[in-house]
C-alpha cells in the first residue's frame, strides 16, 4: 500500500506503520545543522537516520530534511516534480539494491536535493547513491560501495554473484544536487551522485550536481547509461569511473573551478587488478569539458585515462587546463589505445590561457613513465579528426554564475563531427554538449 510522508508524519516517520518501517540507524551522525523554517504553506518533515521500507512518496507540498543515513531498502520511492530534499551534515540517500526511486521533476519544477546548512557549503551533507545488481569486476561479484562505514552491511553492498546487466535502479530526471560529498576516510568518500552496478534499465537524465565537495558523478561499474549530465565546480573530478562501468553518456558538461577541483574525468578499471573483466568501457558522446584556466601552477586537468580503462570518447570539447588536457597512463590503458577500445575522435583541443603548448602533456610533462613512454601529442593530436586550438566560440563557458556553453551562431564545432551511434541522438552531429538548442536553460542553477 502506497504511503503518503504529509503533514502526519511530523513524528518520527510514524505513517510508515502497518508494511512499511523505519529502522533505528546502528551509528550516530554528526550533530545536525539547524532545520530552517518552512516556506508558507508546507511543511518540514524530519527523516530520521534508518531504513525506508514499503511504497513511499514525498510531496512537493513539502520539505524533507535528511538527518542522518537513509537507506531505502525494499519498495520505491516516489519524488514529486519540484519537490526540496535537504540534508543535514553527515546525511545520505541511499536506494539500495532491494528498492527503487522514482524521482521524476519536469524542467519547470526540477527536484531538489541541497543542504540544510545556512550558509550551505561544499560537504554539507552525503549525496545520493544508486545501488543495483549489474556487473562489476571485483572477484565474487559483490563490493562495499565508498563512503559508508562497513556496519552497514548489506545495505551497502552493490553487485550480485548472479548479475543482471538490465536491473533497474529507478530514475532519477530533472534533478539537482548541490553541496553534497563528504570525505569518511582517505579514498573513502561520498560524492554528489555515487551510482554502483545499475543496470541499463536505470533512468539517470537532466541531472546537475553543483558545488561538491568530491566527484560531482561516480560510476562503480554497472551498465546505466548517463544523458544531458551537468557537473559543475567540483573539489574533485566532474565524471569518475571505475570497477568495470560499460555505460554509455550523450550530453555530458563538466566546468571545474580556478583553484579548486583536480580532473575533469578520472577513469579507472580497477585498482586491483587493471586487467579484470568486465573492463571499464564507457562511450561518451556529445561532451564539454572545461577547466578552471588558472595560474599556469594551478595542477588541474582534463582526461586521467589510467589502470586499464577503455572507453571511446568523441564529439567532444577539452577546453583551459592547465596541469594536462589528456593523460593515457599506465602500461594497461596505453594498451588499450593500442586495440581501438580507448580512442578519442572528433575533439576539440583548446590550451589554457596561461600555457603555450600544454594541452597534450601528461603528468610528466614528456610523455615518459609508467605509461611506457606514450606520446599523446602524436596519438592524439595526430588524428586527423581531432582540431587543437580552434576557438569553439562558446558564450561563456567560464562563468561560475551564469555561465553558458552554447556555441555561438557559424561556430566550428556546429558542424563536421562524428554521427552518434543508434541508441543514441543520432542527430547531435556537433562537438560539444550543445549545439543550436540550450537543452541546460530553465532548470539548472549555479549558487556560489
Amino acid at each position: 500500500m502506497k504511503k503518503l510522508l504529509t503533514l502526519f508524519t511530523l513524528l518520527p516517520l510514524a505513517a510508515c506503520g502497518g508494511d512499511d518501517s523505519l529502522t533505528g540507524d546502528d551509528t550516530p551522525a554528526p550533530d545536525a545543522a539547524p532545520t530552517p523554517d518552512a516556506p508558507p504553506g508546507s511543511m518540514i518533515i524530519d527523516v530520521p537516520g534508518g531504513d525506508l521500507t514499503g511504497d513511499i512518496t514525498w510531496e512537493a507540498r513539502n520539505t524533507y530534511v535528511l538527518k542522518g543515513y537513509v537507506f531505502m531498502t525494499s519498495g520505491t520511492l516516489t519524488i514529486e516534480p519540484g519537490t526540496v530534499i535537504k540534508g543535514d551534515n553527515g546525511s545520505a540517500l541511499a536506494i539500495t539494491k532491494e528498492a527503487k526511486l522514482n524521482a521524476v521533476g519536469t524542467a519547470a519544477k526540477p527536484i531538489v536535493f541541497t543542504s540544510s546548512s545556512t550558509p550551505a557549503t561544499p560537504g554539507s551533507w552525503g549525496g545520493v547513491v544508486l545501488l543495483g545488481k549489474a556487473p562489476i569486476n571485483v572477484v565474487g561479484g559483490t563490493n562495499a560501495v565508498e563512503g559508508f562505514p562497513t556496519s552497514y552491511g548489506e545495505r551497502i553492498v552493490y553487485g550480485s554473484a548472479t548479475p543482471n546487466p538490465a536491473h533497474d535502479c529507478g530514475k532519477l530526471k530533472y534533478a539537482r544536487i548541490e553541496y553534497a560529498g563528504f570525505l569518511l576516510s582517505p579514498d573513502n568518500e561520498l560524492n554528489g551522485l555515487t551510482v554502483g552496478g545499475c543496470g541499463s534499465a536505470t533512468q539517470l537524465d537532466y541531472i546537475q550536481v553543483h558545488l561538491g565537495q568530491d566527484d560531482g558523478v561516480e560510476m562503480f561499474g554497472g551498465t546505466a547509461n548517463l544523458s544531458h549530465i551537468v557537473i559543475t565546480q567540483p573539489d574533485d573530478d566532474g565524471l569518475d569511473w571505475d570497477r568495470g562501468w560499460t555505460g554509455k553518456v550523450q550530453f555530458l558538461i563538466v566546468q571545474q573551478k580556478p583553484g579548486r577541483g583536480d580532473k575533469a574525468v578520472e577513469a579507472d578499471n580497477n585498482n586491483n587488478d587493471n586487467e579484470l573483466q568486465p573492463r571499464s568501457a564507457p562511450e561518451i558522446w556529445n561532451a564539454t569539458f572545461i577547466g578552471g584556466d588558472g595560474a599556469a601552477a594551478d595542477p588541474q586537468g582534463g582526461l586521467h585515462l589510467r589502470r586499464g580503462t577503455a572507453g571511446k570518447i568523441n564529439n567532444a570539447i577539452i577546453a583551459y587546463f592547465t596541469k594536462f588536457a589528456i593523460d593515457v597512463d599506465g602500461a594497461s590503458s596505453v594498451g588499450q589505445f593500442g586495440a581501438a577500445t580507448l580512442a578519442i575522435k572528433n575533439t576539440y583541443l583548446v590550451k589554457a590561457t596561461n600555457a603555450t603548448s600544454n594541452w597534450p602533456a601528461s603528468f610528466d610533462g614528456t610523455g615518459a613513465g609508467n605509461d611506457g613512454s606514450f606520446d599523446e601529442a602524436a596519438q592524439i593530436g595526430g588524428d586527423a579528426t581531432n582540431r587543437l586550438d580552434v576557438d569553439p566560440q562558446l558564450a561563456a563557458p567560464k562563468h561560475l554564475t551564469a555561465p553558458s556553453w552554447k556555441p555561438a551562431t557559424g561556430s566550428p564545432v556546429l558542424t563536421g563531427c562524428g554521427t552518434p551511434p543508434a541508441g543514441l541522438d543520432t542527430s547531435a552531429t556537433f562537438c560539444g554538449a550543445i549545439g543550436a538548442t540550450d537543452w541546460t536553460a530553465g532548470w539548472t542553477a549555479f549558487p556560489n
